[in-house]
């Protein structure tokens, strides 16, 4: 497992190979799993986390311009609502029924080119992809806690801050998390070893995918009126 996980990092194309032809998944998934699960309990726990939660909460409600009156901010102070953690920084791609929807999706496009392809070779390719993520996480948690925030601290808008804040470029960037990214690359990569194929046949389409999501997030924002 501790060589799965490595090689991710440093070998992610033959490692998804050998995926390929031994599709283990399990523990790969259970460390993955506890390793998110251990870094959002450490910082809902402390009080900075807490007040993190609570003005993420009014972040996303202004931004799709809404507003929350003084009545509304004490009662999110009474009970921090903790599942705002799941669904900031990019977070929802961690959650188990996320990681089965993007196996399912796996098994689709490779089922197209290679018929062959079972779902669990789709699935240990997506929970391996999956790393990359949990390791991005364990890197927020400090940076959320120090910045008291838990908007993504490694989006393009984030690494390019000459950008203005409240443009549309600013919010198409603030859409676009380097992880993520890292991610789809990887999910790119496991479906070529998967089929065969040039990783380009993937890589475009999924790239066409993420970058039109962040434009029609930046849309809707823009569209009403947030802040």
């Amino acid at each position: 497992m501790i060589r799965r996980i490595a090689g991710i990092l440093f070998r992610p194309r033959a490692t998804l190979a050998g995926l390929v032809h031994d599709p283990v998944w399990v523990d790969t998934w259970l460390v993955i799993l506890f390793v998110f699960a251990a870094c959002g309990a450490w910082l809902v726990a402390t009080e900075v986390g807490q007040q993190a939660l609570v003005d993420e909460r009014v972040r996303v409600i202004e931004t799709f311009g809404g507003h929350v009156d003084d009545a509304q901010y004490a009662a999110l102070l009474a009970r921090p609502p903790w599942w705002v953690y799941f669904t900031s920084g990019g977070r929802l791609l961690l959650i188990p029924p996320i990681t089965l929807l993007v196996a399912c999706g796996v098994w689709g496009l490779a089922r197209r080119d290679a018929p062959g392809v079972s779902w669990t070779q789709a699935h240990a390719v997506a929970v391996h992809a999956s790393v990359v993520l949990a390791i991005g996480q364990v890197i927020a948690a400090p940076v959320h806690y120090i910045r008291e925030s838990l908007t993504a601290p490694f989006n393009l808008a984030a690494v390019l801050p000459l950008m203005e804040e409240g443009t549309l470029p600013a919010r198409f960037f603030g859409s676009i998390d380097l992880f993520a990214v890292w991610w789809m690359a990887l999910l790119a990569l496991g479906l070529s070893a998967l089929t065969n194929q040039r990783v380009a046949r993937y890589a475009r389409p999924l790239a066409a995918i993420y970058v039109g999501f962040a434009a029609v997030m930046a849309g809707i924002i823009a569209a009403m009126g947030g802040s």
